[in-house]
């Protein structure tokens, strides 16, 4: 083998006394592990890429279908690992660094699935910074890694926000037909993201009051919850549309925007800009100005540090306002590195409600579902400062680690970080 390093590591693994190794020792083995499994993880992307190419010039069976027969892996595992190559084809130097123990699998994995969903140009402009992305890759956790190309795919996007929104205009649409068979009048769309939230704000409070309506009167269909939400949507759609609607208009729907000050009072975007719908869905300024013009709009306004403005508390509950305000800081979990999405959260207390702890902005943070239970229990102690750095300690008050939100400041350009206690 002509890798001496790899030929040393096979050989500590193949004489190895594990049941006689101490700590120390199994560190060793675990390093000689890791550099062996990098080895065969960018043999096997080498691998799968050929069969790719097999499969694209001869007909030859997909890559991912190989790998679940002869692998015997799942099908999502396998097509995990047809997406793994295809980034280290984009990527050279990420492949040379997974065989050489650099970084994991995991990394190339996280650097295919932030880059899956890229258009061509965004996917190139990232590859650009290729260096910088290996270097990142060597020095953090995989799923820090994540999210810091995440993040630079964000970013990227961004800046390409306008080119975007213009194509999304242009390409919105809606169209309907009669469906002879059935006398049905069918329809399609295709929204852009602030016409979208428009419409379908205004659907789903009218959908909600038409529910309400439905179990005030004491209808069976509502009372035993068989209702079809679709339906409903269509109806409240008519009703909004005709005018029926008493409490509020399409043009008045719902609408949350979450954007910096900077970015609300410049119009401009810059380094470091949070300009967002609800949903994550990035918007131009002007889309965000011209949405504070019109409509019941609910702008959550961020200082140059994140931090929400103007927004107090009341109950043991969060209020709407409040989850909308935590929503301008966290994407997700705010529990070290969880990518639960935030929709899927829970608003903790970090000082419990019962032993005092107050519904307010600095005592709250979302967490998701699994990682509330582990805080109660395994009796974990939270501590979250001013600027929203979270330590989370054992019950002995041995911290575990620290993190931060997932949405940039302008303190950082990097993603939600999280630091290891020592």
């Amino acid at each position: 083998m002509k890798d001496p390093v790899l030929s040393q590591a096979l050989a500590a693994l193949d004489g190895a006394d594990i049941a006689a190794s101490d700590d120390a020792g199994c560190a060793a083995l675990l390093a000689s592990i890791t550099k062996v499994q990098g080895w065969l993880s960018s043999t096997e992307a080498r691998v799968t890429s050929r069969m790719r190419e097999l499969h694209a010039t001869s007909g030859c069976m997909p890559a991912s279908d190989r790998h679940t027969i002869e692998g015997g892996v799942s099908s999502a595992e396998g097509k995990r690992k047809e997406r793994r190559s295809e980034a280290i084809d984009d990527v050279p130097s990420f492949g040379e660094a997974l065989a050489d123990g650099q970084i994991g699998a995991e990394h190339v994995d996280a650097l295919a699935n932030a880059s899956a969903k890229l258009d061509d140009e965004v996917k190139a402009r990232l590859f650009e910074d290729e260096d910088e992305l290996l270097a990142e890759a060597a020095s953090m956790s995989p799923e820090r890694f994540g999210r810091s190309v995440r993040e630079r795919a964000r970013r990227l996007e961004r800046d390409q926000g306008l080119e975007r929104n213009r194509r999304q205009r242009r390409d919105t649409y809606l169209s309907r037909k009669l469906n002879g068979a059935t006398g049905m009048i069918e329809g399609r769309f295709a929204f852009h993201p602030e016409l979208a939230n428009q419409i379908f704000g205004a659907v789903d409070l009218e959908v909600a009051a038409m529910v309400a309506e439905g179990e005030q009167r004491a209808d069976p269909e509502f009372a035993d919850r068989r209702v079809d939400r679709n339906r409903l949507a269509a109806e409240a759609l008519g009703r909004l549309v005709g005018g029926g609607h008493q409490q509020i208009r399409p043009a008045e729907a719902d609408i949350t925007a979450i954007v910096d000050v900077t970015t609300a009072e410049t119009g401009e975007l810059h380094d470091h800009s949070v300009c967002e719908t609800d949903d994550g869905a990035a918007l131009p300024p002007a889309s965000v100005l011209r949405l504070l013009c019109n409509g019941r709009v609910t702008p959550i306004y961020v200082d140059a540090d994140g931090n929400p403005l103007a927004v107090g508390h009341t109950t043991r509950h969060a209020n709407r306002a409040q989850r909308q305000a935590l929503r301008a800081l966290y994407r997700t979990c705010g529990f070290g590195e969880c990518d639960t999405p935030f929709a899927r959260c829970e608003i903790h207390h970090v000082l419990p409600w019962q032993l005092g702890g107050p519904t307010d902005l600095a005592n709250l943070i979302p967490v998701c579902s699994r990682h509330h239970h582990v805080i109660h229990d395994h009796g974990l102690i939270l501590d979250l400062l001013p600027d929203r750095t979270l330590t989370v300690a054992r019950p002995d008050g041995t911290a575990v680690f620290t993190s931060e939100p997932d949405v940039p400041s302008r303190r950082s350009t990097r993603s939600r970080r999280r630091r290891t206690a020592a």
